[in-house]
């Protein structure tokens, strides 16, 4: 069986080249910003073998490379060739690789271009951020930027203020912004960026526990425009499905269950998965009873992707008592 490279191995590849020249073929020379070419949706299914679009290369979040040029034969051979500082701050970054380009996310909703054989800069953003941003979301929280999206001439993210905004690819300049939520009333933090399929761009948030049910949502915009197409919230309210599985807690007090980490997509399902966190409190016994499920906690959600409407889900925990797992409908 063919292994190919860990994502993290790909990353170190960013600022390491073989001394093997022989055996690797001729670096990607970057593209100059006047011929970045778009990128269409056909190329986020299919990438390039030498392109790393999205997060985890792939829209099935597999993290594998196909190059095969470094192998155990002459890994040992690697050499430092460029680095390059990132900005001030807690991170989780991984870069997309694109036309001999790394589009890395910095902390603070900092993000940079860089030449891949060089570490030269093309454009630095940095996004302004109000100056009460950190009384309504963990400072610590605001700062990761864990990914970033590419869709057309764009490079797509969501900011620590609730927005998501696309930035020129070849200049770095503010195409568009959009806000999703208002973070001194409904705060959550967007650790994790988007991802883009079909030309809808797929993003979830850690909602902070003061802030209740509503900042509790996974949304879809339009990548051309930042239009929002829909909203799902994760906590249903009275009269909705999944309402009886809180045990009569009243719909204010139902809190923070997010989806802070990357999603991932079945172009042939038209269908994104979301992961969701824990209820604030965790222990059940605090909220509804530990026979009751709290819809939709520490679960799998399948939504359509075109109407954001839940297909199924899987809730990994039941209770503390059984550990089991419910696989539903809606």
């Amino acid at each position: 069986m063919h292994r190919y490279p860990t994502a993290a191995f790909i990353v170190r590849l960013a600022v390491l080249f073989a001394a093997v020249a022989a055996l690797a073929p001729p670096a990607v020379e970057a593209q100059s910003p006047a011929d970045v070419v778009p990128v269409t949706d056909a190329m986020l299914r299919e990438p390039a073998p030498e392109d790393w679009p999205m997060w985890r290369r792939t829209h099935d979040g597999w993290g594998y490379s196909p190059l095969d040029q470094i192998d155990r034969a002459n890994v040992g051979d690697l050499r430092m060739v460029w680095t390059r500082a990132l900005h001030e701050g807690s991170n989780q970054g991984t870069p997309l690789a694109y036309g001999g380009v790394l589009y890395m996310p910095n902390p603070g909703d900092v993000i940079q271009a860089l030449d891949a054989a060089t570490g030269d800069l093309r454009w630095e953003y940095r996004r302004d951020h109000p100056d009460d941003l950190e009384e309504h979301v963990i400072s610590v929280l605001s700062q990761i930027n864990r990914n970033i999206a590419i869709h057309d001439r764009f490079i797509i993210d969501t900011s620590a203020d609730d927005f998501v905004f696309a930035l020129d690819a070849a200049t770095g300049r503010l195409a568009w912004e959009t806000e999703i939520l208002d973070f001194r009333t409904l705060p959550a933090h967007q650790s994790s960026g988007p991802i883009v399929g079909d030309g809808r761009i797929f993003s979830g948030r850690g909602c902070m526990p003061e802030s209740g049910p509503n900042a509790c949502v996974v949304t879809a915009h339009d990548a051309a425009t930042g239009e929002e197409l829909w909203r799902r919230r994760l906590i249903p309210a009275p009269g909705e499905p999944g309402d009886e599985t809180w045990g009569g807690v009243p719909f204010e007090e139902r809190r923070h269950v997010g989806a802070w980490m990357v999603p991932s997509y079945d172009a042939d399902l038209d269908l994104v998965y979301f992961g969701t966190s824990v209820t604030s409190p965790a222990p059940k016994f605090f909220l509804g009873g530990i026979e009751n499920t709290h819809l939709y906690h520490n679960s799998t959600l399948a939504l359509d992707a075109d109407t954001g409407e839940i297909r199924w889900y899987w809730v990994r925990i039941e209770n503390a008592a059984t550990k089991a797992g419910i696989l539903g409908a809606s």
